[in-house]
């Protein structure tokens, strides 16, 4: 039979370990989708990182008159479609984080610990961070990797403002043309940014999931492995 279609245990009446057991099951199935979501996001994320970066070095080798600006309006484009992968990862990390507290609850030791790592590995959870780098954490890894890649699409964006600033001279735009064209790039890049800045810095999204999760699961404080849950 379809496990769609059967039908639903009550857990009233059921003895206590017969119903941990049924949780234990249902936060287990949970864990592993989220970590499942984790992975399939951090895939695309990486991905996106990645072709975006040689598609926009072969389109300013093209070096066509319009290819600088599809570059320099594209990038922001990305970086803000990337922080839309990692909002993603970061809700499965801190959805996982509040599961791995409550089945360690159940077993009354503290044998999962992946959030605990992710959070000391990679950046803490619920902490203000803009996009991938970490205040708290500005020499990991990931922290330095994001200043990478935008320092490589802000070398890619200088070069297609100076690639598109050339055609002046073959009478494709004028000065004014091209400086309002910059003039448009900087409010478009300013409005992204300043949307990142606050979801991942003032906005609390993070922290109010959080919170939710550990009202749900019965854990006090922060939802990580280590808190303390109470009693099933």
């Amino acid at each position: 039979m379809n496990p769609q279609f059967q039908s639903p245990v009550p857990a009233v009446g059921l003895p206590a370990a017969e119903r941990i057991r049924l949780e234990y099951d249902a936060l287990t199935r949970q864990l592993e989708r989220m970590r499942a979501m984790q992975y399939a996001y951090n895939r695309k994320f990486f991905g996106l990182l990645l072709v975006s970066t040689l598609v926009s070095i072969g389109l300013l080798l093209w070096d066509h008159w319009l290819m600088g600006w599809v570059v320099a309006f594209g990038l922001v484009t990305t970086g803000f479609t990337a922080s839309f992968f990692l909002h993603f990862c970061d809700f499965a990390r801190v959805h996982a984080r509040a599961l791995e507290a409550r089945i360690n609850a159940l077993l009354g030791a503290r044998v999962l610990i992946a959030s605990e790592l992710e959070a000391d590995y990679f950046y803490p959870h619920a902490r203000p961070k803009f996009s991938g780098f970490s205040f708290d954490r500005p020499g990991s890894f990931f922290s330095v990797y994001t200043l990478h890649f935008c320092g490589v699409w802000g070398a890619l964006i200088a070069w297609g403002g100076f690639r598109s600033h050339q055609h002046i001279s073959e009478g494709t735009w004028s000065e004014r043309t091209w400086f309002n064209g910059v003039i448009l790039w900087v409010i478009w890049t300013v409005i992204h940014a300043g949307y990142l800045r606050w979801w991942f810095m003032e906005s609390g999204a993070e922290r109010h999931m959080a919170g939710r999760l550990a009202e749900a699961y019965g854990l006090s404080g922060e939802t990580d492995s280590k808190a303390v849950p109470s009693q099933p």
